[in-house]
């Protein structure tokens, strides 16, 4: 019996075959799905690997390329060794007092937040009521209803839900001093023994997939790592800028608005916006002229920020758009809370490589069995085709 093309296209020799194929592995997906109990310790196990993983992922990103620089005059460990130490010591000389300073600051901030909504919220009704369609205004907010304890429960509730996807076994506190103390270690071993680690790795897959494989890590380490380490170092130069110039308008709690504004820019797009809130909501309740020091002082730098800054440090080579963006931060951040916020991007990154990856062999595979209809263009993978614009 001649065997069609779409039967030699699915790998199989006949329609039963492919029938059985498909059978087995609706069952087996079936019987997964039963007992997918057995695999509960799995991801507690897992979820406690993350969060110090990630660190160490993270750190690795950022301390890779001075590594690498330095690297030309001494040893990969003796790099790292004398990095970790120099890190240490300016965090021994500056960090404490910066911390115990952001530390009084953010006390004394959540104690007074609550008032401070309340307050802005009567002078925002006022100010409103002096406005064209003040009524309607009026009632569009009080169908909002903000107050400081519905704010502080949303805030609450969102961080523990990205908390609770991180480990549910250990309390927060002990899975944080974990991450803090074990994530800088696996960054020592991932940069000293980089090479051995990829080679490691590398002898684990077939020979016949090797090649690709090399590729995917190239692409991957291109768009994960320019990601977290732009991202990262953008951020920490806002929150650095913002801290003397806030200190300068005369802005109280300047030390908590420029943390909070480096901290939160992580976020593409979303985060500078929730880290002006609290910023706009402290200034209103100094003056009017410092709301207008305050939203000149915040647009400006940003403007500043992502005209010259962003581009130098995050490059060009992500390709995403801001409407991508926007709806894998909507979308991680509802299966994940802040943790899918913070590294959906990545996730995505790395989602897209891989699905790029399968359908070029897809295409590969079609020109094969049915290229005299027309040949799929672009079926080659490699890290200058898919960065290709």
């Amino acid at each position: 019996m001649k065997v069609s093309k779409w039967i030699k296209f699915l790998g199989a020799n006949d329609s039963l075959y492919t029938l059985l194929l498909m059978a087995i592995a609706g069952i087996v997906i079936w019987i997964f799905y039963k007992i997918k109990f057995i695999f509960d310790p799995i991801m507690v196990i897992l979820s406690d690997l993350l969060p110090p993983l990630i660190l160490g992922i993270v750190l690795y990103y950022l301390l890779n390329p001075l590594v690498d620089r330095l690297g030309k005059y001494l040893t990969r460990k003796w790099t790292v060794t004398v990095i970790y130490c120099v890190i240490l010591g300016i965090l021994a000389l500056l960090g404490v007092e910066i911390v115990l300073m952001v530390q009084n600051q953010m006390e004394d901030f959540l104690r007074q937040f609550p008032k401070m909504i309340s307050e802005f919220q009567k002078k925002s009704e006022i100010f409103i009521s002096n406005l064209p369609f003040s009524r309607e205004i009026s009632q569009s907010i009080d169908s909002i209803n903000i107050s400081g304890s519905k704010i502080n429960n949303y805030i609450e509730q969102y961080l523990q839900q990205g908390i609770n996807s991180f480990s549910s076994f250990f309390s927060t506190i002990s899975t944080i001093l974990i991450t803090v103390f074990t994530g800088p270690i696996i960054a020592f071993f991932l940069l000293k023994d980089k090479e051995k680690f990829l080679k490691y790795v590398k002898s684990l897959m077939p020979p016949v997939f090797r090649d690709d494989f090399q590729e995917i890590g190239k692409i991957a380490d291109q768009q994960i790592g320019g990601y977290l380490k732009g991202q990262i170092v953008a951020s920490l130069i806002l929150g650095i800028i913002y801290f003397p110039t806030f200190l300068l308008i005369g802005l109280n709690y300047s030390g908590v608005v420029a943390l909070a504004a480096g901290i939160f820019s992580i976020i593409p797009y979303i985060g500078s916006f929730i880290a002006f809130l609290p910023g706009i909501i402290i200034a209103f309740q100094m003056s009017t002229w410092m709301v207008v020091k305050f939203v000149i002082v915040w647009f400006v730098v940003q403007f500043l920020h992502g005209q010259f800054i962003v581009p130098r440090v995050m490059g060009d080579n992500l390709q995403l758009h801001p409407v991508t963006v926007l709806l894998v931060l909507l979308v991680m951040g509802d299966l994940l809370g802040i943790v899918g916020v913070i590294f959906g991007i990545p996730f995505y990154c790395l989602l897209k490589v891989m699905v790029i990856y399968l359908f070029r062999r897809f295409k590969r595979r079609y020109n094969r069995f049915f290229g005299e209809s027309g040949h799929y263009e672009e079926t080659d993978f490699s890290k200058d085709k898919y960065l290709k614009k």
